[in-house]
């Protein structure tokens, strides 16, 4: 269990040892505790199930760059005809270039000028949108690659077959005789502002 349960208090010494204070990180622990567990509750008891893959459409809406870190917005829609929940990263299952898949490794959290919204879990209703952002680095040495597809699934350990698709633009640079590093940041509810 994490230290939230701890109760252990430090006098205060700026009121000569007559105050107690409780542990910064433990109240906001508690704090996000409550935030993700009432947002997870809501989404839960209105949407039903998590979205699958096999009800999501995604295409790439947007893209941009900063400090060598080129990013796309990738945008997905509920195709069905019935509300589903979505929340936390999408697990990347793979990526293409025009000459084939390259290995890739995944690290989750904000790219460059792209902020991470953060993992939450909310409700995507009939046509509803959510978008992501992925990015890649573009400052060790060539060869400078396009990816043009990227698979993504809404649980880690899908399938390639239980995967989303889209196109996309995404150049990209490697350290030599390593897999490319790529960041994703959250899903978010809505389209990107």
């Amino acid at each position: 269990m994490s230290r939230m349960a701890d109760h252990r208090y430090a006098p205060d010494m700026g009121s000569g040892g007559r105050t107690w204070a409780v542990g910064t990180a433990s109240i906001l622990g508690a704090m996000c505790l409550v935030t993700v567990l009432g947002s997870s509750a809501q989404a839960g008891d209105s949407a039903g199930s998590t979205c699958s893959s096999s009800v999501l459409s995604a295409k790439q809406t947007g893209s941009g760059a900063g400090m060598s870190q080129p990013y796309s917005q990738i945008t997905v829609t509920n195709t069905s005809s019935t509300a589903c929940a979505l929340g936390g990263y999408p697990s990347i299952t793979r990526m293409w270039t025009k000459s084939g898949r390259k290995a890739i490794t995944v690290k989750r959290g904000s790219l460059g000028n792209m902020t991470d919204p953060g993992a939450s879990r909310f409700v995507l209703g009939p046509g509803g949108h959510a978008w992501f952002a992925i990015g890649a680095a573009t400052a060790y040495d060539p060869p400078l690659v396009t990816f043009t597809r990227v698979a993504f699934s809404t649980s880690s350990g899908a399938t390639v077959a239980a995967s989303v698709i889209s196109t996309m633009q995404l150049p990209a640079t490697a350290p030599t005789g390593k897999p490319f590093p790529i960041g994703v940041t959250a899903f978010a509810p809505g389209s990107h502002p």
